[in-house]
């Protein structure tokens, strides 16, 4: 597509849309340069906006569009078209943009087709072959209609006679292929503005009267170089323009100034310079001061001369009469200070090439003529140094707003304390690269204060208190946290949109009594623990009304919240994310799991008790052990040589029943051990004590069944002296204790030290009343005293 057709696109999107976002989001259909002869057939009934242009198309036919019902834009620039058929744009009544412009079309007075366009809003039939200006009735059935380019070879009056009832806002004329025209042919059509395309030619005088004395706003492009349309603007006596605007010229510094001055003696309030190209720079006239300007702009502005004088041209420009200044995308590096007070409001000098010395006199001289200056923008130039920058402008008393963004500016304490003007409200120094020192460099009055695309981390908790700032803006910096609002106690609009936060801390919102507005969107929020606190408040405070004290609106909520770790959140959405209450408290989670396993260690230690686990795990013990030394400790056969039996038995004759009946017949009847027992197995005619000392001998183990009654017996006692020097003689453990009956050891006579001993450093096995218990007692038992003996040698008399 050519620029003109988009641009075409941009007016109407900007100018005449009721909702310009809408509007952009629609998406074109873009046959553009495709080489096609013919409109391709199978558009889609959803289509509402079609490029066409530059291709070979010639004719457009009733059919051709008939399956977009819902078509609103339509560019066919650029083409061959010849003919239009009459009902090509039956199926389209939503059409409002309709560009036909460098085509061939022939007769402006017959283009029937438009009598179904009754909602063109923008119509563009310019760079066609036109021969005369003449509008067909039909143009006067396009009620809507704001927009209108037309060309011809000839314009004469009564040519817009069917355009007369309507109320334009624009009336484009492409006078280049104009060959004649008739005096106040334009004087009839009623439109806010008019842009004339001139031809470069006498005509260019003819058309630049009558369009001064019938529009309000005028435009002329690709003006000559001796500006000759600028000088007819008193040739009439009749001026109703107020704004105008020259483009694409390119003429001397002479012409230019002298061309000011002619327009600063009329009624014209707003001038506007664009694509100017300055040659020539000599010969310059002074400024006329007896008329000011509401606004004067230039944009795009160059010279073709190296050497030249550019104090004169700077002071052109901040000199001019005019409340509102405007000097933009021109590569000026300097800009004086008006010689005198100057009554400018509003400069703009955006887009340029100028340093921190701008306005400044001499070193030690600043500006002091712009104290009428209430909105400065610097914004896109080479600014570098944020301190002598603030004493360049510090004594424009009336400043208020000052745009500083996209410059390279910094700052830190080595440049010195910073001089504002003394009523900034609202200062921007977005797209620099500051750092959180910048806090420190801040007018006291600052109401706004953008920060937006820098390289703050953080907002320093030790600053100069600033009751008046009311809206705060780091978009796009380095936060790692929600800045506090210490030093802004009044602060009602935050916005911390796309930083680094992770994990807000709540107790940052409890310090903003007054916020009413925050932004935390495009943060990648960690949603652990550490941010379930803040979630909730956030959640509180959105929810509240907002007549409430803490009511809070937050930007792009919810869309704009999401997780970005752990995992199992990734994606999720802020306003989903829970964790109970247990996950995070410490000491809720620690109650919950020490409560129910201690109950259930009670429970266990109780049925333990109930049950008496404890005893059967100690003979479990117990039985291990004396598997594994039954083990451990076996003799080799040689070694148990003259052993007869596997134990001799010591008790006390007043346990000579549970001897006789329980342990007797359990160790020999079921469990077939040789058991040496002083009644049976004495040997007569011989001595007490022979016969202990022949048995312990000849026994394997040594078994005391321990009572009370068995420390009260003196052969008790020797046997078990006896024993235990047979122990210490073998070199082995052969002494094995059966408690009967609980003994205390407080019980035990003195001269049973040797029991004392053993029963204090050694288990013993414990007879249990219990029948359940006992089969477990005789394992032990049988455990502690089985071995393979040889068969028992014939008794010796």
């Amino acid at each position: 597509m050519k620029p003109l057709g988009w641009w075409l696109l941009f007016v109407y999107v900007t100018c005449f849309h009721t909702s310009p976002i809408l509007a952009i989001k629609r998406i074109i259909v873009n046959y553009s340069s495709q080489n096609l002869s013919s409109v391709p057939p199978g558009l889609k009934p959803s289509t509402e906006d079609l490029d066409l242009s530059l291709n070979h198309i010639q004719a457009l036919s009733a059919k051709d569009l008939s399956t977009t019902p819902r078509l609103h834009f339509l560019n066919l620039s650029w083409n061959i078209l010849e003919n239009i058929d009459t009902d090509a744009f039956n199926s389209t009544p939503a059409l409002e943009i309709l560009d036909l412009s460098h085509n061939r079309l022939q007769n402006l007075s017959n283009q029937p087709y438009l009598l179904k366009t009754g909602r063109l809003q923008l119509l563009d039939l310019s760079s066609n072959l036109f021969s005369i200006m003449a509008l067909g009735r039909e143009f006067s059935t396009l009620k809507h209609l704001q927009w209108l380019g037309l060309s011809a070879k000839s314009i004469s009056n009564q040519d817009f006679t069917y355009v007369a009832n309507l109320t334009l806002k624009t009336l484009f004329i492409n006078a280049n292929s104009l060959q004649t025209y008739q005096e106040n042919s334009l004087t009839e059509v009623r439109s806010e503005k008019a842009i004339i395309a001139l031809s470069k030619s006498d005509l260019d005088i003819a058309i630049a009267v009558d369009v001064f004395a019938a529009f309000k706003e005028v435009e002329f492009t690709l003006v000559d170089s001796e500006m000759k349309v600028i000088q007819q603007i008193h040739r009439r006596g009749i001026l109703r323009t107020v704004s105008l605007e020259i483009s694409k010229v390119e003429t001397t510094w002479h012409v230019l100034t002298s061309c000011a001055n002619t327009i600063l003696q009329s009624t014209i309030r707003q001038l506007s310079f664009s694509d100017l190209t300055m040659t020539k720079m000599e010969n310059g006239t002074l400024l006329s001061t007896s008329r000011m300007l509401d606004s004067f702009s230039t944009t795009r502005a160059s010279v073709t001369e190296f050497i030249f004088n550019q104090k004169e041209l700077y002071d052109f420009f901040i000199n001019m009469p005019a409340r509102n200044i405007s000097l933009t995308q021109t590569p000026i590096i300097f800009m004086t200070c008006p010689l005198t007070v100057s009554q400018i409001e509003v400069l703009d000098l955006s887009d340029c090439a100028l340093t921190e010395n701008v306005f400044s006199v001499d070193p030690d001289t600043e500006c002091s003529t712009l104290t009428n200056l209430v909105k400065l923008v610097l914004k896109g130039n080479n600014l570098k140094l944020l301190r002598p920058l603030t004493s360049r402008i510090h004594l424009m008393d009336s400043l208020q707003y000052i745009d500083l963004g996209q410059n390279t500016l910094t700052y830190s304490e080595e440049q010195g304390k910073c001089l504002w003007p003394p009523k900034v409200v609202q200062l921007d120094l977005s797209s620099n690269g500051f750092d959180q020192s910048v806090f420190k460099c801040l007018p006291d009055s600052i109401r706004i204060l953008n920060l937006r695309n820098n390289r703050v981390t953080a907002v320093p908790s030790e600053l100069q208190v600033l009751d008046d700032l009311r809206v705060l803006d780091l978009m796009d910096n380095r936060l790692l946290d929600l800045p506090t609002c210490q030093a802004f106690p009044n602060l009602q609009k935050l916005s911390v949109r796309s930083n680094s936060i992770h994990s807000p801390l709540p107790g940052a919102l409890e310090t903003c009594p007054h916020l009413e507005d925050l932004d935390l969107s495009r943060n990648s929020f960690i949603c652990t623990c550490a941010l379930r606190e803040f979630t909730t408040l956030i959640k509180d405070r959105v929810t509240r009304p907002r007549g409430e004290t803490l009511g809070l609106t937050l930007g792009h909520w919810p869309e704009g919240y999401r997780c970005s770790y752990p995992e199992s959140w990734s994606n999720s959405l802020l306003e989903d994310f829970y964790l109970p209450e247990i996950s995070c408290n410490a000491w809720i989670l620690a109650i919950t799991i020490l409560i129910p396993t201690i109950t259930l260690i009670v429970a266990i230690s109780l049925l333990c008790i109930r049950l008496d686990v404890p005893w059967y795990l100690k003979m479990i013990w117990k039985w291990t052990r004396a598997k594994h030394n039954a083990i451990t400790s076996q003799r080799k056969s040689e070694d148990l040589e003259g052993l007869r039996f596997h134990a001799f038995v010591s008790y006390s004759q007043k346990n000579a029943d549970w001897v006789k009946s329980q342990f007797l017949p359990k160790l020999e009847g079921d469990y077939g051990l040789r058991v040496c027992h002083h009644e049976r197995d004495f040997i007569p005619g011989k001595t007490i004590v022979q016969n202990i000392l022949l048995c312990i001998e000849q026994s394997r183990k040594c078994v005391f069944v321990l009572s009370s009654h068995f420390v009260q017996s003196e052969w008790c006692h020797y046997e078990l002296y006896f024993a235990n020097h047979q122990r210490v003689t073998r070199g082995m453990d052969s002494i094995i204790l059966i408690l009967l009956e609980p003994l205390p050891l407080y019980l035990i006579p003195s001269k049973y030290y040797q029991l004392k001993a053993m029963m204090s450093r050694r288990t013993y096995l414990e007879w249990p009343p219990e029948g359940a218990k006992q089969k477990l007692f005789w394992a032990n038992l049988r455990a502690a005293l089985q071995a393979n003996l040889p068969s028992p040698p014939e008794r010796e008399e």
